[in-house]
């Protein structure tokens, strides 16, 4: 499993189940992903979700107890999920290259959807992109990508296809940075004209995102190295 917080959340944090409390929390991770932790204050997020501010600081005590609570929540989970899937991928014979892109891509997409306010896969990479992009403000949380970025790059390096531990690393960080482009919505993407943008269908199943992504970055990666061994992602 991916390392398990050390810190623990307030006592009333911990046990923060209430409507005000999950309101709190899911206007705080909207805004920390979108605007970044320095231009969202306790009070912005008190307003949006409707809740007394007394209430926020009550069980999260601070805005830095807030950020720690939804990464705690969200974005945990998922590499502790991307770990666990890339374990089992490993054991498969013989290894796709795919096989490891998928691991990591798919978590994303395997949301709770019994909760009301489900934690989309673009506010999941836009909020680790305001984690990675800031890292002196949230650095005792970095750890918790240690065992990802580890276990990945060892799995790229040592899985046969022809990468070094520089052209993992490499790899790695692109794959990151086009999840984080892709899944950041359209708003985001280059500068095309109406009608281009318009031939884009919103409403694609993740399946068929999954499957994208993970053919365009196998691609990319396989170039990187010198093996011929296949990464056919299907």
């Amino acid at each position: 499993m991916a390392r398990q917080p050390k810190k623990k959340l307030t006592t009333h944090a911990a046990s923060a189940v209430g409507d005000s409390a999950e309101a709190i929390l899911k206007v705080a991770g909207e805004l920390f992903a979108q605007r970044g932790f320095a231009a969202v204050s306790m009070r912005l997020i008190a307003t949006k979700s409707k809740q007394h501010l007394s209430s926020a600081n009550y069980y999260f005590g601070s805005k830095a107890g807030l950020f720690e609570a939804v990464f705690l929540r969200r974005i945990v989970p998922v590499n502790n999920r991307r770990v666990a899937l890339l374990k089992e991928r490993l054991a498969r014979e013989p290894l796709k290259l795919s096989d490891i892109v998928d691991s990591y891509i798919r978590p994303l997409f395997e949301i709770d959807r019994t909760t009301s306010h489900p934690f989309s896969a673009k506010l999941i990479m836009q909020f680790s992109k305001q984690l990675l992009s800031n890292p002196d403000e949230h650095t005792y949380l970095l750890e918790y990508y240690n065992e990802v970025s580890r276990s990945y790059i060892a799995a790229l390096t040592q899985g046969g296809f022809g990468l070094s531990t520089q052209d993992a690393v490499w790899g790695y960080n692109y794959l990151i940075a086009v999840l984080v482009f892709t899944l950041a919505g359209k708003s985001s993407l280059a500068k095309l004209e109406v009608d281009l943008l318009a031939s884009l269908d919103v409403n694609e199943s993740d399946e068929v995102t999954i499957n994208r992504l993970t053919r365009f970055i196998c691609a990319g990666i396989a170039a990187l190295g010198t093996s011929n061994k296949s990464f056919d992602p299907v």
